[in-house]
């Protein structure tokens, strides 16, 4: 009996345990009386003493069942206009204290946060954090945790000190940066956190364990705000702007090229409250010359290249209008599938025209298209209704052409609105969300040369997440459309276009109507999965079909799949062994295409983690044992590619480290030899001082491939699918640097050389496109078939033995080399208005194919003039 007691008394200790540790903690803050603090850092006011500390923080990470190794408390009080926060961070050995410097939303060294649910929808949330060097962060939170958004950038201020006992910061934040209800008591959703560097803990006030999924609906509770109203925000940012570009290659016949060019300009960017809930955002004339140059990129397979998007006006608050697809976890090349892609917005022209000065004609083309406009709503109600209508306007552009003297235009854009609508609502006690989205583009053609371009594009999309037992698992479906409009023209381009080809000869169940006026597509994905505790999975499926068309406003790989996808991890998220936290996860990848027939099998397995001593890796294997490509022969039949094998990782050294490094390789081949390649790279960080961090990070990659695609041509009644063998090596050297004089004023340089380098030899054509043996799908052009013209940088074929040219192309090798950097000065003279002094350079170029992208990096990277832009803006933002 006394054993049996014993072991009740136990059980019933160790339930209550949980159910302490499960419980949500409270905080009561109290109306200021008298002054409010000066946010100073150093919490040494009598405005303080109204209210207590609260601490009691529970450890995150490394290991969420041990205590914390340094306490943590704050408080919070608020008069009308504004909260105010203050941290104290305990520390014994305050000379330890990392208070490294580094531009807003960093994050670096030891740093204090607070996040607020103000609509209390257990949903979304807004974060604010102060590192010990006094660098503000700012995040906006949705979709309980799974999105935070850095490009939110409220009006606030923040101070810290360090002291004796550590250090500690204070934070003035208005409430017009918030959302939240008319309600005479507010009850808001609360998360305070730290970050101690030294030890990589990750603390919080209410608990939240590693294998919990969820964040925001994991806070504790705020109470105690009352009688404060609803600010609608008004938000006025106006900018000047002197732009002096010079340099570049400058022909001397060339009416168009100036040795320099200069502008001035304005616009003005704002933020207009509706409702406390819903806010409008606009910009008019934008510009974005402060923003870093895209990386150096080429591709030989056809697929579009992604860039991310980093415009201000289009970042912040992008979170509402991201519907993809499919999730990252399915994997695949559908990962990026967009129905909004806000690159789309500003692009280059659709139309190129090119000159040829040996005949005297010569053509300003415009690099992007201009944008006279933008405005976007977005908001939140209580009842968790989240919208979001997005807006703009590219204007019309000309290319001028002067032809012998004569100067004459022609369009290359016409102009063109684009349209986002957004529309989600929650339910199942915000646990669950159903939401619609709508695009649209239209565009005023009035130019015959611009008929290839659909006038009107539409699409729209249904989703659904559904989430129950405590958020462990979820169910998500999506279904899109599209619909876009044009002439005949127009349609015919979509429906041979890369995306989608009906026009393969193999394809019976697909058809070319040269007459269509309209095309429609749909897609689609159904996903189920367990994100709870130490074993996690997730399995679906995902469609397109071949009509799909999103490009116009989205962004869309491939049509014609159904893929379906399922991994499964196991996670030690707290130390175990020689770890501090281990993962492993198995993927499956399977494709058919509309007809039904088997495209691919694919599986990886990976791992990752952390040891001990805070170094940590990844390790992954693929395994293809089927790859039948739709586009590899851009047209041509279903075309069977050499499946193989793939393996690497990385390693990297402790993050906490002045000079930290992580090195990354990865090796493959096709089984049967015919397809190899390897590439190598290290990512190396050192922070001298705590003022200027530099990174660097040199990229090799190298691939051989007897059967790289580079043309189609016709002979008679046969069509040759045209390939060789391709030695390509690609080099980049990405160097970043910032100093930081203050965490308000800072230096920034990006650099980047890239070079690609592609030598072919061994040509052929495809005979049998299905056949798995590498000769039986080739047939390889012998010495006496072939001739080179090297005047003409042609190769000429006869491979039939008449006195005929059957082929007749131009030499594939490319040596191609392009150099873009950034320098950029940035003084935040007042919270969140700036001085931007920006230097920019870009020269491309191309080199002999047969130099090594060493040699073409040493030889040929300047020979070119190089193209210099300097620029001087400011912004004054103005809140009331």
């Amino acid at each position: 009996m006394t054993t049996r007691r014993t072991l009740t008394l136990l059980l019933l200790l160790f339930a209550f345990t949980l159910s302490a540790q499960e419980q949500r903690p409270e905080y009561t803050t109290k109306r200021l009386e008298g002054n409010p603090p000066i946010i100073d850092g150093k919490i040494d006011e009598g405005a303080w003493d109204q209210v207590p500390w609260a601490g009691n923080f529970y450890q995150r990470q490394p290991d969420d069942s041990a205590p914390v190794s340094q306490e943590t408390q704050f408080k919070i009080i608020y008069d009308n206009r504004y909260l105010y926060v203050a941290w104290r961070a305990f520390d014994d050995d305050p000379e330890r204290i990392e208070a490294r410097l580094s531009r807003r939303d960093d994050f670096p060294g030891d740093w204090v946060e607070i996040n607020f649910d103000s609509f209390n929808d257990k949903r979304t949330g807004f974060s604010f954090t102060a590192s010990a060097s006094g660098v503000r962060g700012d995040e906006f939170i949705s979709n309980d945790g799974q999105n935070w958004d850095t490009s939110w950038n409220p009006f606030w201020f923040t101070r810290t000190n360090i002291d004796s006992l550590g250090y500690t910061a204070e934070a003035r934040i208005p409430f017009s940066q918030l959302r939240f209800s008319k309600a005479e008591k507010q009850v808001w959703g609360l998360q305070v956190n730290r970050n101690f560097f030294r030890e990589q803990e990750s603390s919080s006030w209410s608990p939240i364990k590693q294998t919990q999924p969820g964040w925001v609906s994991r806070f504790g509770t705020l109470k105690g705000i009352e009688g404060i109203k609803p600010r609608k925000p008004l938000e006025i940012q106006p900018y000047v702007l002197g732009q002096v570009r010079t340099g570049g290659d400058v022909d001397e016949n060339d009416p168009f090229n100036q040795q320099t060019e200069s502008r001035l300009s304005a616009g003005l960017d704002g933020r207009i409250g509706l409702t406390n809930d819903v806010v409008v955002d606009f910009t008019i004339n934008p510009d974005f010359g402060q923003v870093e140059a895209d990386p150096g990129a080429i591709n030989l397979d056809g697929f579009q290249i992604f860039f991310r998007e980093q415009r201000p006006f289009f970042v912040e608050g992008r979170n509402i209008f991201d519907y993809r697809l499919t999730q990252a976890e399915a994997g695949g090349q559908y990962n990026r599938d967009l129905l909004f892609y806000s690159r789309r917005i500003g692009g280059s022209p659709s139309r190129f025209v090119g000159g040829n000065p040996a005949n005297g004609i010569y053509v300003n083309q415009p690099e992007n298209t201009t944008i006279l406009g933008a405005a976007k709503v977005s908001g939140k109600t209580q009842d968790g209704l989240a919208i979001g209508l997005l807006s703009s306007f590219t204007e019309r552009e000309h290319a001028k052409i002067m032809n012998n003297n004569q100067e004459t235009s022609t369009q290359v854009e016409p102009f063109t609105s684009y349209n986002v609508g957004r529309v989600q609502q929650d339910f199942n006690e915000r646990q669950s969300s159903i939401g619609v989205m709508f695009t649209s583009v239209n565009r005023d053609i009035n130019s015959p040369e611009l008929e290839f371009l659909h006038r009107s594009a539409y699409s729209g999309g249904v989703d659904l997440v559904h989430r129950w037992k405590d958020r462990a698992w979820q169910l998500r479906v999506n279904g899109v459309f599209s619909n876009v409009q044009g002439t005949e023209e127009a349609i015919l381009r979509t429906q041979t276009a890369f995306e989608r080809l009906f026009q393969r000869p193999d394809a019976d169940h697909l058809r070319v109507d040269s007459t269509a006026t309209s095309l429609s597509g749909t897609g689609g994905t159904v996903a189920i999965g367990e994100f709870d505790g130490n074993w996690v999975f997730e399995m679906g499926g995902t469609f397109r079909s071949p009509g799909l068309e999103l490009n116009d406003i989205g962004f869309l790989s491939n049509t014609e799949q159904i893929n379906y996808f399922a991994w499964v991890a196991r996670r030690w998220r707290n130390p175990v062994g020689i770890f501090n936290r281990f993962q492993w996860n198995q993927n499956i990848y399977l494709g058919w295409d509309w007809s039904g027939v088997s495209l691919n099998r694919r599986y990886n397995t990976n791992v990752w983690g952390q040891f001990k001593n805070f170094s940590n890796f990844n390790f992954f294997v693929n395994l293809e044992q089927q790859d039948i490509s739709r586009n590899a022969l851009r047209g041509g039949p279903l075309f069977w590619r050499p499946p193989g094998y793939a393996f690497g990782g990385g390693m990297g050294t402790d993050q906490r480290k002045l000079l930290r490094a992580f090195f990354y390789g990865n090796t493959g081949r096709a089984y049967s030899g015919n397809v190899m390649g390897s590439s190598v790279g290290v990512d190396i960080a050192y922070q001298p001082f705590d003022a200027l961090s530099l990174v660097v990070n040199p990229d090799f990659s190298w691939s051989q491939r007897r059967d790289q695609y580079f043309d189609t041509q016709v002979d008679g009644d046969r069509t040759g699918y045209l390939h060789g063998s391709i030695n390509q090596q690609t080099l980049s050297l990405t160097l970043r640097a910032t100093y930081n004089l203050t965490p308000d004023f800072t230096i920034q340089y990006y650099g980047q050389p890239f070079i690609a380098r592609g030598v072919y030899d061994e040509f052929k054509i495809v005979d049998d496109p299905l056949a798995r043996d590498f000769d039986d799908r080739f047939i390889i052009f012998a010495e006496d078939e072939i001739s080179y013209d090297e005047n003409a940088n042609r190769f000429r074929v006869n491979d039939d033995a008449d006195d005929d040219v059957d082929f007749d192309f131009r030499n594939p090798d490319f040596n191609f080399l392009q150099f873009r950097s950034n320098l950029v000065i940035r003084w935040e003279y007042r919270p969140s208005s700036t001085v931007f002094l920006v230097w920019s350079q870009g020269v491309t170029g191309g080199a002999d194919p047969n130099k090594n992208v060493i040699r073409a990096l040493q030889d040929d990277l300047f020979n070119n003039e190089i193209q210099n832009t300097f620029l001087v803006k400011a912004t004054y933002r103005w809140v009331r």
